[in-house]
């Protein structure tokens, strides 16, 4: 049994650098108190005039309501040789969201979601649109990957939170035909959840239990975050193999353990101990594969050891338990039988006996949940199982003859 689930590893990304952070390459939504109420005017830009010209630009429309559900519309038209379009005559209700696409020569440019102000102008898109290319090897790409292993009621919860770096003045769109680019999750990896997201760089699933890279890597960062759930299988110790990212500069994998577990990567460094936002033990071990001028594996090998799990003991007393439970249950059912039959169900000497292993099981099931070893409704379960045993073993008292 493990322990409690721990907040996301997201904001364990922050010490990652934009390698464009002082310039102007992402999109931006601003007032404009020159445009009319409902009208969005979209400016691409370029240094090169074949990319923002006649281009077709998408307006997509959402309209947000509790009682009739969400929707989506979407307006299409296409740049003057400036590079600039206008929408007009577009709803200025909160409850309508905007987003503005550009498809530039196979690569796709996105703005972020925006609203119109209440009673403000109209709204300016800002859209830098780039070359593209599929050719990885050919751009300056960097990748850097961060795994929280997070333990829960017999099962980890992993965070695969991957960043990619696109320090060239090109975009890159994934050949979805590269192999490389497919990452093949650890055996066993279940209830797959990619984080939504508006960015144009996203994982998509491309099979059972793999994911690939796909869409448009503009120059900058993107963040990429999926979940994937993996079975404790009842174990002390457990051996996960991670993919290795494309042009994997670092990695850090994070494990929230309960006292006694351990943590080892295969050629990473010693484990440091913290603690997360809970207070909950955390191991931590990293690798900078950019800084020892070393290329990373093709495959990360994680070993977690010392994982609770249920003693001998406590296996005895609730199997124990169940069939105190299930002799109480048949005890009350044919209560009017044979006082003699009744007499063999269990013994004085057992009773007491049974009635002591409960006490010392409850016992260590509330130290257990006090440190966090096991989840809230694991332990409300096996709380449950054991009153409810120690209760029919009172009831049996007043079964037995005279």
């Amino acid at each position: 049994m493990l322990g409690k689930p721990a907040p996301s590893a997201g904001a364990a990304a922050q010490h990652f650098i934009n390698p464009h952070g002082n310039r102007q390459t992402m999109a931006r939504v601003v007032p404009a108190p020159d445009l009319s109420p409902g009208e969005i005017e979209v400016r691409l830009s370029s240094n090169d005039a074949d990319l923002i010209d006649d281009k077709e630009i998408k307006l997509v429309i959402s309209k947000q309501s509790i009682a009739q559900g969400n929707t989506t519309s979407e307006v299409k038209d296409k740049t003057n040789l400036g590079g600039v379009l206008r929408f007009q005559k577009q709803a200025t209700e909160t409850d309508y969201v905007y987003t503005v696409v550009a498809n530039v020569n196979g690569a796709q440019f996105s703005s972020p979601q925006f609203q119109f102000r209440a009673g403000g102008a109209g709204m300016r898109v800002l859209l830098p649109v780039y070359k593209s290319s599929t050719d990885v090897n050919g751009i300056l790409i960097l990748s850097r990957a961060l795994f929280a292993i997070i333990p829960q009621d017999n099962l980890f919860a992993v965070d695969m939170l991957w960043r990619i770096e696109n320090y060239s003045d090109v975009a890159w769109v994934p050949d979805a035909a590269d192999k490389t680019l497919r990452f093949v999750l650890p055996e066993g990896a279940k209830a797959i959840n990619i984080k939504e997201d508006t960015g144009d760089g996203k994982f998509q699933t491309d099979g059972d239990g793999a994911v690939r890279l796909a869409g448009t890597f503009a120059p900058g960062q993107h963040d990429l975050m999926l979940r994937f759930h993996l079975d404790a299988n009842g174990e002390a110790n457990r051996n996960f193999t991670f993919p290795s990212g494309v042009h994997l500069g670092s990695m850090r994998v994070l494990l929230d353990s309960a006292p006694g577990m351990a943590l080892r990567v295969e050629g990473f460094s010693e484990p440091t101990e913290t603690r997360n936002q809970d207070g909950q033990r955390r191991l931590i071990s990293s690798r900078d594969f950019l800084g020892e001028k070393v290329r990373a594996p093709d495959k990360i090998e994680v070993h977690i050891t010392g994982i609770p799990t249920p003693a001998a003991g406590r296996t005895y007393a609730v199997s124990l338990a169940g069939a105190i439970a299930l002799g109480g249950l048949a005890l009350s059912v044919g209560r009017f039988r044979s006082r003699t039959a009744t007499r063999t169900q269990l013994s004085k000497e057992d009773r007491d006996r049974a009635g002591e292993l409960l006490l010392e099981e409850l016992i260590r099931l509330e130290r257990a949940f006090k440190h966090g070893e096991i989840g809230r409704k694991t332990h409300e379960a096996a709380k449950r199982q054991l009153l409810e045993a120690y209760a029919r073993l009172g009831a049996t008292d007043g079964l037995q003859p005279a």
